[in-house]
């Protein structure tokens, strides 16, 4: 009864009812056990037994004493009333019970002694003021400080006191951690450094204009060198501040974000207003933020640039071959135009000859991409200047890389105004440059160096072999892990919250003894003909499509015609009154219908890609200043994480969901949003051709988005489907279905020790190769021409130790799975680490193809749950229908703030139509009182969004909900 759900949040403390409950909240909460409605009917007579079970629901969904009882649903005296087995009680019946106080406070009582619930004690602000202390590391407000208070006295089983008590006892918390971060700031930069840190950022910026505090909020305009040259010179600002010395790393990131996002968008007038210890806090944690994230952008810019670079060499190399061809079809026409020639004698033609083939005889390469390095060691300003402006970057390495010593020896030879390279140079050169960095044009060698430094820097800083302390992203494969000290303390706990085996043998026993096992069966199934082998492929037959059911679709139309239309202002309204969502994003209680309104046009902004002006022509309450200002609610990731959440855990416990799925299973994918070409995340989606971000979705099986986040188009997504499965805080995954780009062996190897099946839908499958131990004595004589023995056990016992200490960085967010996933992709082919993670993960990847073969029932769920995310992505679809503009998507919370937006969106649709689904079948007359067999909910989808208009002049009806939704309800004289 204590544990808390994220939709409950919004009824802690609460001492009345709202106008409505749902299904969700009558089954949690008012949907009594056995011996429940026995102490029922124990204490109370007839006619108070209805009033004493409402105030016995009341305390389990609030934590609160029921005072005003005058608006209770009647939906719930119903409830209530068929439970007890009595006429349903009228609200005027309820009121004639407590017309004596005492009788109300004798009740009250009751409830609580039988749930175990009790008034607070008086050490108790002491124990909560030790609570807060602790969770004030991690909160943005004093308003999420008293949510988390209300939360620790329900679990506690304490009757909430009143709200201006538990702030009080908040805003001790918060201030008390605030001095304890100001006292560690004025450690590192004294009083005076700071007054000169905070002159430097309010006076005006020679270039732009405007002030440097505004100048560094700047996102790059443009994918360029010049784009780059501006990340760097603001880095070096900040260097020159001291900003990078500043040590951090105690205090959560997602602290140090919250204090800066406060400080973006506001003018130096503005900031001169504040006082400490929220002046310095603010100031010198958004001074932090934009050195890290101007370090990962001057990164990903050069990272970029060079690989247009390459690729440009590659396509001159590709057209080179075609010229080449050409030129010798062109060469031979000559030569058989010349045949013919009476005057032409035998010595002459051949002189000819020789004389054509030299002048048409193309450079020979021995493949594509040595005539890419040659066409890169051409004289080339572009990578040169982009070598210097990444030479000043404050890089640092492993000792095996050696990419730091030929940057370091290239500067050497610049400030000698060396424009030839030394016939033996001090730095150890790539084999693949060395024809060229050996060869006699000691000039071309030198642009040869810097090409192959500039690829072998863009490699390594992907890998983490090369890396910059003051990035966040890229900050090094040491930094990914838990440091040394804490891991010899919390090994073996680790190793227990993981339940891994101290030594591998254990796991890697287990695992090929299950191989061996499934590949014999396999060679069955080969043998049967139910699989054939052609050559070196794996053949499968085609699973049959299922029949359609006419029976199902009709039950499915009668479903949702009963369901029926909706426009989108009141489905949010009625899911906000539900679930709170707007509490959730807000920190507290909406106070006036504009500050409501602003957060869902806010919401509708960043979710239809629509700019502030469009939104407020749909929503005329508002200005478009004032939907910036709700924009912005949504910057904050964490609590519109939290609002999503909400509408998961109400999605997840109505009816109809169970006969969906039990939320074991999800599947993840990207779904590309239309932006500016000239954001510099942007990309061409390879499918459509246009510029793209991604916002990254997992779907579980009861159709709910319990996941999302904003990634970069053409990168590999295992990291991200990796993140958010483990992220995820409403379901326990057991398996994980992803398609090709969401699969990686490592990440395969590292999934399966964090306790997830991943299950992709791999492309070409049938020429995948099965990767078996070498040495494993037991394979089937049948499927040598499919099996591969490379796999090592010995890397993998070897490295055991180090792989399982990532996979515990990871689960106990000392590092991102998409960052460690990032570093350790196959540019780290050199990481012992990396190899023997992928050596465990093509052990595993061989089960698991084995049993996609063998079993018809997992490709047919594989490919379902992906089917339901594209299902999704469709709903998405139809609300995001524009293309956000330049302004927006520049900076990454802008990112997060337009995926979370259209999850939560999307979250709010496909809840409002689950709960009418489960009402038109459970509720009242509902379809499952004519029917007995209900197996063909399995196909009715909440995806279904003909029936909602997401277009034209919203108007909400806030006065209808206003009692629940705003903490000081307009009344009616007011209004008027």
């Amino acid at each position: 009864m204590t544990d808390i759900h994220r939709w409950q949040h919004q009824y802690l403390g609460a001492n009345s009812f709202p106008k409505t409950l749902s299904a969700v909240e009558l089954r949690a909460f008012f949907t009594f056990p056995e011996e429940e409605l026995a102490a029922v009917r124990k204490r109370f007579r007839t006619n108070l037994r209805v009033a004493g079970a409402l105030h016995l629901g009341f305390l389990k969904m609030t934590g609160n004493l029921l005072e005003v009882t005058q608006i209770i649903p009647r939906k719930l005296l119903r409830h209530i009333s068929t439970q007890l087995e009595l006429p349903a009680l009228t609200i005027a019946s309820l009121k004639a019970i407590y017309t004596r106080p005492k009788t109300l406070y004798e009740h009250q009582w009751w409830a609580m002694e039988t749930l175990g619930f009790s008034k607070v004690p008086p050490e108790f602000e002491t124990n909560l003021l030790l609570f807060l202390g602790q969770e004030a590391q991690y909160a943005a407000s004093v308003d999420a400080l008293v949510g988390r208070a209300k939360e620790w006295l329900y679990q506690r089983r304490y009757i909430t006191p009143a709200d201006r008590v538990i702030r009080d006892v908040a805003r001790r918390a918060m201030s008390e951690s605030e001095d304890a971060l100001l006292n560690l700031f004025r450690q590192q930069i004294p009083l005076a450094q700071f007054k000169r840190i905070e002159n430097a950022v309010l006076r005006t910026h020679k270039e732009s204009r405007r002030s440097v505090l505004e100048w560094l909020q700047q996102p790059p305009r443009r994918k360029s060198i010049n784009a780059l040259r501006e990340r760097i010179e603001r880095i070096e600002f900040l260097k020159r501040l001291g900003i990078h010395k500043l040590d951090l790393d105690s205090i959560p990131i997602e602290k140090i974000r919250s204090y800066a996002g406060q400080l973006t968008g506001i003018r130096p007038a503005k900031y001169k207003e504040l006082k400490d210890p929220s002046r310095t806090l603010r100031l010198l944690c958004f001074l932090k933020m934009v050195l890290m994230q101007a370090s990962d952008a001057a990164i990903m810019l050069g990272g970029r640039l060079t690989a247009r670079i390459v690729r440009t060499a590659y396509d001159k190399a590709r057209l080179t071959e075609v010229e080449g061809a050409l030129s010798l079809a062109k060469a031979f026409e000559e030569i058989m135009a010349r045949v013919d020639d009476p005057m032409l004698d035998d010595a002459a033609f051949r002189t000819y000859v020789r004389s054509l083939a030299e002048k048409r005889k193309p450079r020979q390469f021995g493949s594509r991409a040595a005539a890419a390095r040659w066409i890169l060691s051409e004289p080339n300003n572009q990578l040169r200047s982009l070598l210097n402006e990444m030479q000043r970057l404050d890089i640092d390495a492993e000792p095996h890389d050696p990419g730091k010593d030929r940057v370091e020896y290239l500067n050497r030879l610049y400030k000698k105004k060396i424009t030839a390279l030394p016939d033996q140079p001090d730095v150890p050169t790539p084999s693949s440059w060395k024809d060229i960095i050996e060869g006699e044009d000691r000039e071309r060698a030198l642009r040869g160096l810097e090409a192959a430094t500039l690829i072998g820097l863009r490699k390594s800083l992907r890998s983490g072999a090369i890396y910059v302390d003051h990035s966040e992203k890229f900050r090094g494969r040491h930094r990914l892990m838990i440091s040394d000290g804490d891991w010899k303390r919390d090994r073996l706990k680790r190793y227990a919250q993981l339940g891994l085996p101290d030594q591998a043998e254990a796991l890697l026993d287990a695992l090929v003894a299950e191989l061996e096992v499934k590949l014999q069966e396999l060679d069955a199934a080969v043998q049967a003909s139910a699989l054939q082998i052609k050559g070196s492929n794996l053949h499968a037959p085609r699973d049959r499509a299922q029949e359609k059911d006419v029976v199902v679709d009709r039950y499915k139309d009668e479903l949702f015609d009963r369901v029926g239309v909706v426009q989108l202002p009141d489905l949010i309204l009625e899911m906000d009154s539900r679930v709170g969502f707007s509490k959730i994003v807000l920190g507290r209680t909406a106070r006036t219908p504009t500050e409501l309104l602003q957060v869902y046009a806010g919401m509708l902004a960043h979710g239809t890609a629509l700019d502030a002006t469009a939104v407020s022509l749909m929503v005329p309450q508002l200005t478009p200043n004032q939907i910036l200002t709700g924009m912005q609610y949504f910057e904050d990731r964490d609590m519109v994480r939290a609002a999503n959440d909400a509408v998961v855990s109400f999605h997840r416990r109505l009816r109809i969901a169970s006969y969906w799925g039990d939320g074991t299973l999800a599947s993840a994918d990207m779904m590309s949003l239309d932006v500016s070409r000239k954001i510099w995340l942007a990309r061409l989606d390879p499918k459509r051709g246009v510029p793209s971000v991604g916002t990254y979705t997992h779907v579980s099986d009861f159709w709910s988005v319990i996941y999302d986040m904003p990634i970069v188009l053409n990168e590999r997504q295992a990291g991200a489907a990796i993140e958010g499965a483990i992220r995820q805080r409403e379901v326990e995954l057991d398996r994980l279905a992803v398609d090709t780009h969401g699969y990686t062996e490592f990440a395969m190897a590292i999934a399966k020790l964090l306790g997830l099946a991943l299950c992709p839908r791999l492309k070409r499958i049938s020429e995948r190769r099965f990767y078996v131990p070498s040495g494993m004595k037991n394979t089937p004589e049948g499927l040598r021409d499919i099996i591969i023995p490379n796999i090592s056990l010995r890397r993998i016992r070897e490295e055991w130790d180090q792989l399982v200490r990532l996979t515990a960085s990871i689960e106990t967010g000392h590092s991102t799975a998409t960052v460690a996933l990032a570093r350790y992709g196959s540019a780290s082919a050199d990481s012992p680490i990396y190899r023997a993670g992928v050596h465990l993960g093509r052990l595993i990847r061989s089960i698991y193809l084995c049993d996609y073969f063998l079993s018809e029932d997992l490709r047919r769920t594989v490919h379902r749950i992906l089917v339901h995310g594209e299902a999704v992505h469709t709903l998405q679809r139809a609300i995001n229908a524009g293309s956000f503009s330049k302004p927006r998507g520049q900076h990454e919370v802008e990112l997060y703030a337009v995926s979370g937006s259209l999850t939560l969106l999307t979250n709010l649709c496909l809840a409002w139509t689950a709960a009418h689904m489960d009402e038109a079948v459970f509720g009242d007359n509902g379809l499952a009182q004519s029917m007995e067999d209900l197996d063909w909910l399995q196909h009715a989808s909440p995806t279904h969004c003909g029936n909602i208009n997401f277009r034209g002049t919203f108007s909400f009806a806030v006065s209808d909900y206003q009692e629940w939704l705003l903490s000081e309800p307009v009344r009616a004289n007011a209004r008027k």
